[in-house]
């Protein structure tokens, strides 16, 4: 999978149909919705209108006065639809392919080749989930994992997926696209395994490894010089976009790390915490297991 050629200039449907006829059919495929353009583009041009329109009869005609209700009725909602347009600009005209090998992604003036390969980091911004879906192997060995990501309906952009390439080329897709949920559960579960090797090859080798602020270690959780062991370990979860970790036996989080977006590769996260904690929990003692199943019987 290789970049655009040199000289060559085309749309958006030209990489698609030259990506088809040299890669084959994608496993699937990511666009922006006209019908979806359409009405946020209507949305946020109807909140900008209100807000000049407001702000005319609030400042010339009105009371001319500032407090914490012109904040929510003057001044939000004309930034709400500004910050709506910018998104939709931004992800105009894309197109994402998802191949075997990896992902393609199509503008109207170019196109980037992320080869899972080559993927070295995968950033989710969510704000809130009570942990990722973890898939197993017969053998109980994990094979991939994702976190659910929703579609917000207005603010876009409190959710996006970013990847990047190990030369440090980044990819970002917002809930402008259509599709977005799945897009990054495929994201998610085709980097999963590689990210999944090297984190779990070097935890057996006793390293840490980092997420951000945050190390998983054989020893625990680390984060700001702390140390939480395994067994304290109650979840790790996702609240108001941050990533917090709760300990056992304790009603506050023993750390929020400050945006999940800055946690790279929090999939792998998930399912090495959840692995971790398993290994870590206490084997039941032969004669109580015994104990049970007389008592079952």
């Amino acid at each position: 999978m290789g970049d655009a050629a040199d000289g060559y200039e085309a749309g958006a449907d030209d990489y698609r149909a030259r990506a088809v006829a040299e890669l084959g059919e994608p496993d699937r495929v990511f666009q922006v919705g006209a019908r979806w353009l359409r009405t946020k583009l209507l949305l946020g041009v109807g909140l900008l209108l209100y807000g000049v329109v407001a702000n005319y009869a609030w400042w010339v005609h009105g009371p001319q006065n500032f407090h914490h209700l012109v904040l929510h009725l003057l001044i939000w909602p004309p930034a709400l639809g500004a910050a709506l347009l910018v998104h939709m600009y931004r992800q105009r005209g894309l197109v994402v392919l998802i191949y075997p090998v990896g992902l393609l992604r199509m503008r109207r003036d170019e196109v980037d080749s992320f080869p899972w390969a080559e993927i070295t980091a995968v950033r989710l911004k969510v704000q809130k989930a009570d942990g990722a879906v973890v898939v197993r192997s017969p053998g109980g060995e994990p094979v991939s994992a994702w976190l659910p990501a929703e579609v917000p309906a207005v603010q876009m952009w409190t959710a996006g997926l970013t990847l990047v390439r190990a030369d440090g080329v980044e990819a970002h897709f917002g809930p402008a696209v259509g599709g977005y949920d799945a897009l990054a559960t495929e994201v998610q579960a085709r980097t999963f395994g590689r990210l999944w090797a090297d984190a779990w090859g070097r935890f057996r080798a006793g390293g840490a490894v980092e997420f951000g602020d945050l190390a998983a270690a054989p020893a625990g959780l680390r984060h700001n010089g702390k140390l939480l062991r395994w067994a304290e370990v109650k979840e790790v979860s996702v609240a108001g976009g941050k990533l917090v970790v709760k300990q056992a036996g304790k009603w506050l989080g023993w750390a929020a790390v400050k945006d999940v977006t800055d946690v790279p590769n929090p999939h792998v996260l998930f399912a090495l915490v959840e692995e971790a904690r398993k290994r870590a929990a206490p084997a039941p003692v032969a004669g109580e297991a015994e104990g049970d199943e007389d008592a079952a019987s």
